[in-house]
C-alpha cells in the first residue's frame, strides 16, 4: 500500500485585490461610523422635537389664560396687538 501525500500550494491574493479588499473594507467601515453618527443626530432631534412640543403646550396654555384674564377684565373685545387698543364689542 503506498501513501500519496499531495501538496497543496498556499495560495494569495493579487495586490490589486488586497488594495480592493482593503477599500471595501474601509468603505464599510466608514458606513457604519456615518450610520452611528446618524442615528445620534436623529435621536437629538427627537429630543428637541419633544421639547419644542412641550413648549408649546406650555405656551398655548399661557395664551389661553391671559385671554380668559382679559376676557373676564374687559368682556367681549378686539385688540390690536401692535398698539394695546382694547375696542369694546357689543
Amino acid at each position: 500500500m503506498s501513501i500519496i501525500q499531495e501538496v497543496t500550494e498556499k495560495k494569495f491574493l493579487t495586490e490589486e485585490e488586497k488594495t480592493t479588499l482593503k477599500e471595501i473594507q474601509n468603505k464599510s467601515q466608514s458606513l457604519v461610523v456615518e450610520l452611528g453618527e446618524i442615528s445620534m443626530i436623529k435621536i437629538q432631534i427627537e429630543n428637541r422635537y419633544e421639547s419644542a412640543k412641550s413648549y408649546l403646550t406650555e405656551i398655548s396654555n399661557q395664551e389661553k389664560e391671559f385671554t380668559k384674564t382679559l376676557f373676564d377684565k374687559y368682556g367681549k373685545f378686539n385688540l390690536d396687538p401692535e398698539t394695546g387698543e382694547i375696542i369694546k364689542l357689543n
